[in-house]
């Protein structure tokens, strides 16, 4: 789930105490408009209100996909079920519907080091791309995130701030400081993308049980025939990287990744919160079968031929490819590894 990163108007709070509805209820009175979040041991909830509403309830657990409803009763079953440690924070009236109403999201896996790539830097490539989601910024000496800043389209909208109040500040002063605190101190960020897919809502309480018919056998998975494009888009990416380390302060694997983000639309494959291609440490990837391969491969390519031709490498990448017998399966497959 994804918090203000204000200070909250309550925290250290066991759900085994609270009433919640009662709560929220005083709450409503008392601040008007916030949130109430829980933590528990696997699972997360939070319920969004204004002064006499209920805006949104959503409930997580760890490892699958949030359920939402503007009903608490799910809200209220997880409460029976366990205990949640509970904050509440204060959000004001033009951010609460914002946050109520965020639409579902995927954080990528990794997180990008500002001594990479600036913050101001990687706003201007999300901008060129219209990118709609979030940044969450973590300065180093803080044991908690910075801020969570908030774009549509490419546009900065807003941000939250430990500093400020509210859940929702536009002020350009408040984005300064935190580029002067990266500045000073350092920090990393981590992206994550809203998507199209709709916010799912609670289950409808199930009929009575019917009696038990056998289970259908998992579909087996059909064995990997093309391995052979694994290795070769490998022993490509190989002398890309190494010729990209020729290069002082630059980092081919960060680009090439950046790369994947910015034309996912055209290789889905690509998608760093996807399956279907892994990307490692020491920039070797893993297709998930052969379909992904070929269609990875070709991104890979293309994606690698883009971040040379915008560093000025190309000419030198060109020559190291002249050696690389792997090139020879990949034009088997349709791909031309020189350009």
């Amino acid at each position: 789930m994804l918090l203000p990163r204000e200070k909250p108007f309550l925290s250290g709070l066991n759900s085994y105490y609270l009433d919640v509805e009662k709560f929220i209820q005083h709450l409503q009175g008392e601040i008007g408009t916030g949130c109430l979040y829980g933590k528990g041991a696997d699972q997360e909830l939070i319920v969004y209100f204004d002064e006499s509403d209920i805006v949104r309830g959503l409930t997580q657990n760890r490892g699958e996909h949030a359920l939402a409803s503007e009903q608490l009763d799910h809200v209220l079953a997880a409460l029976r079920q366990r205990n949640f440690q509970v904050s509440v924070y204060y959000l004001d009236p033009d951010s609460i519907f914002f946050w109520g109403q965020l639409p579902a999201f995927r954080r990528a896996k990794e997180r990008l080091p500002s001594s990479k790539v600036s913050l101001p830097d990687l706003v201007f490539r999300l901008n060129k791309k219209d990118f709609s989601g979030f940044i969450e910024v973590d300065v180093k000496g803080r044991n908690e995130q910075a801020a969570v800043l908030f774009f549509h389209q490419g546009q900065r909208r807003g941000g939250s701030y430990y500093w400020g109040t509210g859940g929702l500040s536009p002020s350009d002063d408040d984005y300064n400081t935190l580029l002067a605190m990266l500045q000073k101190s350092g920090g990393s960020y981590g992206l994550g993308y809203f998507t199209s897919d709709p916010v799912a809502a609670p289950p409808a309480a199930e009929p009575p049980s019917s009696p038990p018919s056998e289970e259908a056998a998992p579909e087996a998975k059909p064995p990997r025939l093309l391995l052979e494009i694994d290795q070769a888009v490998n022993e490509f990416l190989a002398v890309y990287l190494e010729a990209g380390h020729a290069k002082s302060g630059l980092d081919p694997l960060l680009e090439l990744r950046l790369k994947f983000i910015d034309f996912v639309s055209v290789y889905p494959v690509l998608d760093p919160y996807g399956k279907a291609c892994i990307s490692h440490a020491d920039g070797s990837v893993t297709f998930a079968d052969d379909e992904a391969a070929k269609a990875g491969a070709e991104g890979i390519v293309d994606c690698a031929w883009m971040v040379m031709e915008e560093q000025k490498l190309h000419k030198k990448f060109k020559a190291a490819l002249k050696d690389l017998a792997a090139k020879d399966v990949l034009r088997i497959h349709g791909i031309a590894a020189e350009r």
